[in-house]
C-alpha cells in the first residue's frame, strides 16, 4: 500500500516520555503531526522550544520538526487520518491500574472521529482494555479501526528504540491489525509483528514482569550471600558460566516507570493466579528497605557523618529518575547522615572526587559507566557497600 505521508494527518494524545519522541519521529518522517497535552505548561515550552531534555538528539530534531512547521502541538484535539494515544496509566493508590487519562484522552477524540480513521493505543493497558474501549468509540464512529501497540524504548536511546525496535502491533479485527501493521511499517525499521489486541497487550505486560521477577530472584540471592558472607558479583559470574543459567543483575530495588508497574496490571485481571508475580513485587520492595537498613546500622555503628550515594537514576546509564529506588533510600539517609548524591545526570550533584574525598561511607546504588573506573585507592579506609556491581 503505497503511503502519502504528506496527506495524512497524525493526532498525538500525550507528549511525555514516549509521545513528544513519537510525535518527532513521524513528523520528521514526513506526515504531518499535531501535539496535544493537556498541560499548558509542556506545550508553550515545547511551542517556544524551551523544553528541555536528557534525551539523546531529541532536542535538535524537536526544533527541527517545529520550525519546520511539520510538528504542531496544542491542548486542543483535532480531526486526523490517525490518532496516537500515549497517556500515563500510573497506578491508584490501592495499587490498581488507572486509566482515567486514557478514558480522557479517548473522550477528547471521540467527537472528532471519522469513518476509516486509525485509532492507536501506546499506553500500558491491563489485558482487554483496547477491546473495550472500543466498543464505547464504535458508538460514536462504527467504521473506525482500533489497535494496540505497545513501545518498547529504552530512556536515553528512544529515537533509535522507536525506529529499529520490532514492534507488536494488535488490532480488535483483521482490518484494524492490517491497517495499523501498515502504519508502523511506514517508519519502524524494525519487525512489525502482527497479533491481536489482547496479545498485544499481555505482551508488553509479560515482558516487563519476566524481568520484574529475575531481578528479584537476584536480589533475594544477594541478600543471602550477604547473611553468609558470599561476594554476590563472584557468585553471579561463576553461576552464569553455566551454559543455560543467565542469573540478572541484583540492585537496590527495582525502578523506572514500567517494571514495578507492569506486575500490578498483569495481575490486576486475576490475582489468585499471580502468586509468583505478587510475591517478586514485594521482594523487590523489600529489598531497598534492607539496604537501607544495612546501611543506617552501619552509619550508627561507625558514627559516620558523610555518606556518599553513587547513582540516583533507576538503572545504569541512562537519564531517567522515575521510580527510582535510590531516591527513597537517599532521602531515607538524609535523616541520618549528610548524603552526598553522585550521579552523571543529576545537574546539581556533586562531582565524584569531592565526593569520594568526603564520605566515611562510600555506596554504589546505580552502575554508572562513569563510576567503572574508581580506584582502589579512593576507596582506602573507607567503609564500602556496593549493592548494584558498581565497583567490580
Amino acid at each position: 500500500m503505497a503511503h502519502h505521508k504528506d496527506k495524512k494527518h497524525i493526532c498525538v494524545s500525550g507528549l511525555g516520555f514516549i509521545g513528544l519522541p513519537t510525535a518527532c519521529v513521524l513528523a520528521n518522517s514526513g506526515y504531518t503531526v499535531l501535539g496535544i497535552d493537556t498541560n499548558l505548561e509542556v506545550v508553550s515550552h515545547i511551542k517556544s522550544l524551551k523544553f528541555r531534555t536528557l534525551e539523546l538528539n531529541l532536542q535538535p530534531l524537536l526544533e527541527e520538526v517545529i520550525t519546520a512547521g511539520r510538528l504542531k502541538v496544542s491542548t486542543k484535539v483535532e480531526p486526523a487520518d490517525i490518532h496516537i494515544i500515549a497517556v500515563p496509566t500510573p497506578l491508584t493508590s490501592e495499587q490498581l491500574p488507572d486509566l482515567s487519562f486514557l478514558h480522557a484522552a479517548l473522550q477528547a477524540i471521540e467527537p472528532h472521529l471519522r469513518p476509516q480513521d486509525l485509532v492507536l493505543v501506546e499506553s500500558t493497558s491491563p489485558i482487554g482494555t483496547t477491546d473495550s474501549l472500543a466498543k464505547k468509540l464504535q458508538e460514536h464512529c462504527s467504521e473506525v479501526y482500533i489497535a494496540y501497540c505497545p513501545e518498547r524504548v529504552l530512556p536515553g536511546n528512544i529515537l533509535h528504540e522507536l525506529i529499529y525496535n520490532a514492534r507488536v502491533v494488535g488490532g480488535i479485527n483483521e482490518a484494524s491489525t492490517v491497517k495499523a501493521v501498515d502504519f508502523y511499517k511506514s517508519f519502524v525499521q524494525g519487525e512489525v509483528v502482527a497479533t491481536n489486541a489482547k496479545t498485544a497487550e499481555a505482551i508488553k505486560l509479560a515482558e516487563n514482569t519476566y524481568r520484574d521477577i529475575n531481578i528479584a530472584y537476584a536480589n533475594e540471592l544477594s541478600m543471602m550471600a550477604d547473611y553468609h558472607g558470599l561476594d554476590i558479583q563472584n557468585l553471579i559470574n561463576l553461576a552464569n558460566k553455566h551454559p543455560r543459567v543467565q542469573i540478572h543483575q541484583p540492585g537496590p530495588g527495582v525502578g523506572g516507570h514500567c517494571i514495578p508497574l507492569s506486575p500490578k496490571f498483569l495481575a490486576s485481571s486475576n490475582p489468585n493466579y499471580a502468586k509468583l508475580i505478587t510475591t517478586a513485587r514485594e521482594i523487590n520492595n523489600e529489598k531497598t528497605k534492607w539496604v537501607i537498613e544495612k546501611i543506617k546500622r552501619s552509619i550508627r555503628e561507625s558514627n559516620a557523618k558523610i555518606v556518599a550515594c553513587l547513582g540516583l537514576t533507576y538503572k545504569p546509564n541512562v537519564p531517567d529518575f522515575r521510580g527510582s529506588p535510590s531516591l527513597i533510600i537517599t532521602e531515607s539517609l538524609a535523616k541520618d547522615a549528610e548524603v552526598l548524591r553522585v550521579d552523571p545526570y543529576l545537574p546539581d550533584g556533586i562531582g565524584l572526587e569531592d565526593a569520594l574525598k568526603r564520605a566515611d561511607i562510600i555506596i554504589g546504588l546505580v552502575a554508572h559507566r562513569e563510576f567503572h573506573d574508581i580506584s582502589v585507592p579512593h576507596l582506602n579506609g573507607k567503609i564500602v557497600f556496593d549493592f548494584a556491581g558498581v565497583f567490580k
